[in-house]
């Protein structure tokens, strides 16, 4: 059987016969541990509709054994008369055949349109490796192997699906390209401008947002790899025949790495919308530019109409909302600022001013004069931003470092991130909480840091800023135990 695990397997999906050779395999694909003859291959197929002789069936069959799609069972065909041969002869699916035939026809059954991408499964991937971490971190009170496997072959499961998802979206989003620059229809244009603005800017915001909390996560898990797949269990078949599932070797876990870190799979993403965004601006320019049902003043009728049907109020929010003129808020015109941490959000007063063109100035004029610039590159800011996330994740861990050694917490001089710290946690605490009557605890996982509150004298904190005094409550501060993240227990 090994020598047909090639090229071969194929052959039957572009043969002349094609539709025939289809209706042969598909027989084989609903059974299990079943050996069919002609004649019964004749019958399944008629129930599926196909009309096939019996010579014609044998036939195929036979070309199929060669090309590694169907074994003889058995061995060498009997000897006898040829339809007493057909009926004594009898076949069965390959592996490799039953693998091929599964995948063709899944591919043959997919339709045309854009397949929808499984964003969900991006958080399952998070949320697995998250229970995967936290069995290994407690293996010391006993670890059930074939959990941990199912948590393994769960999170592989879905980073596939997502991940095979998103290649085919970008792969239709390449051909609506192509399309969209060799057409000057104004519908095609504003279908692609919403499916690129919409779903393309969803998509980007959940991978910015898990990836790196899925990446943090595969950094636990990879620090224990080995115990990780020395726990799991064995598959009980011969090692020279057993093909095992993915998360059961250093390979499968080191590609799952390199596609969450940074300049690997999210990259990628970010830079094909980024590419997609560029060509969508410069067909914008054409089609605005020449379009004649494409009109600003047709665009500014409606705009009036809706500020005079609109109320006060809504009125306010419909100018604010046209025009991006908000209250207190920094207004982004131009290139990006060389500070990742001036945004949107950012006071006036506070920011440096931003420098406006002449033309829009005192024209209002947004034309752009000569060639279309490129986009300005982000990875300065990213750098920027990727150094400030790690300076405070430095900061926050040498607090909760500071919390854990001091324990109990009166009289203990603490640093203000230390303090801001052990506000966050004390408030989550005593948030889902009406009274203080008995003690109550609250586990940060991704801290690593549990906090305890019990009825009692006042407990009094010492920081540079001042002192923290919690009433009729002692408080203490202790490496966390618990399984689930920002759990409050009694």
């Amino acid at each position: 059987m090994g020598e047909h695990t090639g090229r071969d397997l194929f052959r039957y999906l572009v043969a002349d016969e094609a539709d025939e050779y289809v209706a042969v395999m598909d027989c084989f694909s609903d059974v299990l541990l079943t050996d069919l003859c002609a004649a019964d291959i004749v019958s399944a197929c008629a129930a599926r509709g196909a009309t096939l002789g019996t010579a014609v069936v044998d036939a195929r069959c036979r070309r199929l054994v060669r090309w590694g799609n169907l074994a003889l069972v058995g061995g060498d065909p009997p000897n006898g008369p040829i339809a007493e041969v057909r009926d004594r002869t009898r076949y069965r699916a390959t592996p490799a055949g039953l693998r091929v035939h599964r995948e063709a026809s899944r591919m043959l059954a997919t339709s045309d349109g854009a397949r929808e991408v499984a964003r969900e499964s991006l958080g399952c991937v998070a949320d697995e490796l998250n229970r995967i971490a936290d069995l290994l971190d407690h293996a010391e009170e006993g670890l059930d192997p074939d959990a941990l496997a199912a948590h393994v072959t769960s999170a592989f499961a879905h980073h596939r699906l997502f991940t095979d998802s998103v290649a085919d979206f970008y792969a239709h989003l390449a051909e609506l390209l192509d399309r969209f620059e060799h057409s000057d229809g104004v519908d095609e244009y504003t279908d692609f401008k919403r499916l690129l603005l919409d779903y393309v800017d969803v998509i980007g915001f959940d991978v910015e947002r898990l990836a790196p909390l899925a990446s943090g996560r595969l950094d636990r898990v990879m620090a224990r790899l080995d115990a990780l797949l020395a726990a799991l269990p064995d598959s009980g078949l011969p090692d020279a025949a057993q093909v095992r599932s993915p998360g059961r070797n250093h390979a499968d876990w080191e590609t799952l790495a390199q596609w969450y870190s940074e300049d690997s799979g999210p990259r990628r993403m970010r830079d094909a919308a980024a590419l997609a965004l560029g060509r969508l601006l410069v067909r914008t320019r054409r089609i605005s530019s020449g379009a004649s049902n494409f009109s600003h003043r047709a665009d500014m009728l409606r705009l009036a109409r809706w500020f005079a049907e609109s109320s006060d109020d809504q009125a306010h929010h419909l100018f604010a909302a046209t025009f991006g003129v908000f209250p207190s808020r920094h207004l982004l015109l131009g290139p990006e600022e060389p500070d990742p941490r001036v945004g949107a959000g950012t006071s006036w007063w506070r920011a440096d001013p931003v420098l406006v063109p002449v033309a829009l100035r005192e024209r209002g004029n947004h034309s752009s004069r000569g060639g279309i610039g490129r986009l300005p590159d982000s990875l300065p800011g990213r750098v920027r931003a990727d150094e400030l996330a790690r300076h405070e994740s430095r900061r926050r861990t040498e607090a909760v470092t500071e919390l854990r050694e001091a324990g109990e917490l009166h009289g203990a001089h603490l640093s203000t991130e230390a303090r801001e710290v052990l506000l966050d946690l004390l408030a989550t605490a005593l948030a889902g909480y009406r009274s203080t009557d008995e003690p109550v605890r609250v586990d940060d996982t991704d801290l690593g840091l549990s906090l305890t509150a019990e009825p009692g004298p006042d407990t009094v904190v010492h920081s540079p800023d001042g002192d923290l005094v919690v009433h009729a409550l002692v408080v203490r501060a202790a490496a966390t135990e618990s399984l689930e993240q920002g759990v409050v227990v009694p």
